[in-house]
């Protein structure tokens, strides 16, 4: 096979060769025109002479091409080449996250953060038709500025009329995160089978093991197919109940008995992680520091003293710890939101911008520094990271001010003459730009704050930035501020569809006008991809304010059971609210205690549980 340094390969020019795994051989290569590095991926000999497989790759690499997701290494080319068929997929540098496992116990701040982004890509993955079928932690890339990719979606099948991109006769999958089903060499399967393997990961980053090990790969397969797992707890004596049934869960033999969706395991694992302490590596195992660079997306553990009421300070908290204000009301108003002036806001103003900030100055000195390509590696990984890659425990971004140097109580923020004057000399000073928000706030200039915070999101490259930020604002009863940061979220990232949910859910809880969610639907539904359950959501919103309150209920109805199963918990929110403006209050109870047990998320969660005290 050709494929040497030095050889040209179509428009690319072969470097080095990379690694070589069950599947396909990965080089390095360079593309003059685009002057930038690529990862060629080589299917191995095996299929060289098979016709119908080369038809079936050429029409089936077109669809995996087509996924564009934050977390899913992009694939740019697919061609031949004296026979044999490769992918050009994105040059990733990192590591993977077996050989971060390989160095001790992940945090809970990091297994958190790469169990969201993982479960984004396969949820986006399963929506667009396109398995994995090879979910494990060398297929998980982790880079030094803190991102999560999936990478190999290039050799999944794809769930169209049983049709697949591999032989017929061959079993994908690794022994040890293999779905019982695909074990079976079962054709008929779907995203769950994804999901069952992204669970193994998950007991492992939790264990330090994978639940079924022997020394041969028929004893491995026969035990994912028979055998129950080892109980976590008895691994790891630091987990608890919630987290060991959300575990067993996942790895449950039948499909049907599992989570449904990548995103609905996702967040019954974040809940209950945020249970087990602070170090939860298993007894004699390492513990590992959080390999994030400080203000990229790293948020530290909370200490271990109480913070006082009057004077909470949420720079170090998770954002999964933020919880809504308990005095707030569920419904805007005026006089809500100068209950909400001073701390809540100036913490998570303070947190996205400094977020952003150093964000911002790590894309300028990228920017300014020769394009470092990045190294899509493959399961048998011959190649190690550069000397001059900053090690795990160092940031390649200067720690930012902490929220913690800046006057906690309102009445001490400076005046804001005085801010904007700062503000206008220095625009990049992230302190005085959240320090300036706040002061808005404090006046009531509220049209002016957002502003201020959707002008600091003109150079966020990641949907992931105004996800975060618009869940903290939601977490704090901010649905205005957080309506703002989303509606500049879809002028950017149109299609993601966590940012159209989030978006149709505050324009709802800021009770936004008829023609406000008008508009905000066309632009969804304009999008290549549309979140559907949300437009629904928003489409029986409105019928609610055109008082037709029964085809409100019918439109909910329809879509639970159409089954919108990952945002059952919104669905029933917004019946329980419909019930109660039709008087209704025991119905209402009904359809809040539903959603409470429905995993709702954090943002969510406080609404319901103060409408079940409410009605209670």
């Amino acid at each position: 096979m050709s494929f040497t340094v030095g050889t040209q390969v179509g428009a690319y020019e072969i470097v080095e060769k990379l690694g070589k795994g069950g599947m396909a051989t990965v080089y390095k290569a360079y593309h003059a025109a685009l002057d930038r590095h690529v990862a060629i991926k080589v299917l191995h000999a095996t299929f060289k002479d098979d016709e119908t497989f080369l038809r079936r790759f050429s029409r089936e690499a077109r669809v995996v091409a087509r996924l564009e997701h934050t977390h899913i290494v992009p694939v740019y080319d697919f061609a031949e080449h004296e026979g044999y068929p490769y992918l050009v997929m994105r040059y990733v540098e990192g590591e993977t996250l077996k050989e971060r496992m390989g160095q001790g116990v992940l945090s809970k701040t990091e297994i958190t953060r790469i169990a969201t982004a993982v479960a984004s890509a396969l949820d986006y993955a399963h929506q667009q038709g396109v398995l994995h079928r090879d979910i494990k932690p060398s297929n998980i890339l982790l880079t030094k500025g803190g991102g999560v990719y999936i990478a190999d979606f290039g050799l999944a099948r794809i769930t169209q009329a049983g049709e697949s991109t591999m032989s017929q006769d061959m079993i994908m999958g690794t022994p040890q995160y293999i779905s019982p089903e695909q074990a079976k060499g079962s054709t008929d399967i779907d995203g769950r089978t994804d999901i069952y393997s992204f669970g193994i990961v998950l007991y492992e980053l939790i264990t330090g093991r994978v639940p079924f090990q022997s020394d041969t790969s028929y004893a491995i397969i026969h035990a994912q197919i028979f055998d129950p797992p080892p109980l976590p707890s008895e691994i790891n004596d630091k987990v608890g109940p919630a987290l060991e049934n959300t575990l067993l869960k996942a790895l449950a033999k039948e499909p049907n008995d599992r989570f449904q969706s990548a995103g609905e395991l996702a967040t019954a694992f974040r809940n209950a992680v945020l249970e087990l302490p602070t170090n939860i590596a298993p007894m004699g195992a390492a513990m590992l520091p959080d390999y994030t660079p400080l203000g990229v997306t790293q948020v530290k553990e909370p200490e271990e003293t109480a913070i006082p009421p009057p004077l909470p300070d949420l720079s170090d908290a998770p954002a999964s710890q933020i919880t809504a204000v308990p005095e707030a009301d569920t419904r805007p108003a005026k006089k809500k939101r100068r209950l909400l002036i001073g701390l809540g806001i100036l913490a998570v103003i303070c947190l996205c911008l400094f977020f952003l900030a150093a964000v911002n100055n790590a894309q300028k000195r990228k920017d300014a520094a020769q394009d470092t390509p990045v190294v899509d590696v493959t399961p048998t990984h011959e190649q190690d990271v550069e000397e001059t890659a900053v090690p795990p425990t160092e940031s390649a971004v200067p720690t930012p001010t902490r929220l913690t140097d800046l006057p906690l109580d309102s009445t001490a923020i400076r005046p804001t003459d005085e801010l904007e004057q700062l503000h206008q000399t220095d625009p990049d000073n992230a302190a005085v730009t959240a320090e300036l928000a706040a002061a808005y706030i404090r006046d009531d200039r509220r049209d002016e704050a957002a502003a201020l915070i959707q002008d600091a999101f003109s150079n966020t490259r990641l949907p992931a930035r105004y996800i975060i930020a618009a869940e903290r604002l939601l977490e704090i009863n901010e649905p205005d501020m957080a309506a703002a940061v989303l509606q500049e979220g879809l002028n950017k990232f149109g299609s993601d569809q966590r940012i159209q949910r989030l978006a149709v859910m505050s324009n709802i809880l800021r009770e936004a006008p008829a023609p406000v969610m008008q508009e905000l639907l066309d632009k969804i539904q304009a999008q290549p991809i549309t979140n559907e359950v949300s437009v629904q959501i928003g489409q029986a919103y409105l019928t609610h304010l055109e008082g037709n309150d029964d085809e409100a209920l019918r439109l909910l109805t329809d879509a639970l059971q159409a089954g919108g199963r990952e945002y059952r918990a919104e669905l029933l929110f917004m019946k329980g609210l419909l019930h109660l403006d039709m008087g209704d209050d025991a119905q209402a109870l009904r359809a809040f205690e539903e959603a409470q047990n429905s995993d709702p998320p954090l943002w969510l969660a406080g609404r319901i549980t103060e409408q079940i005290k409410k009605l209670s």
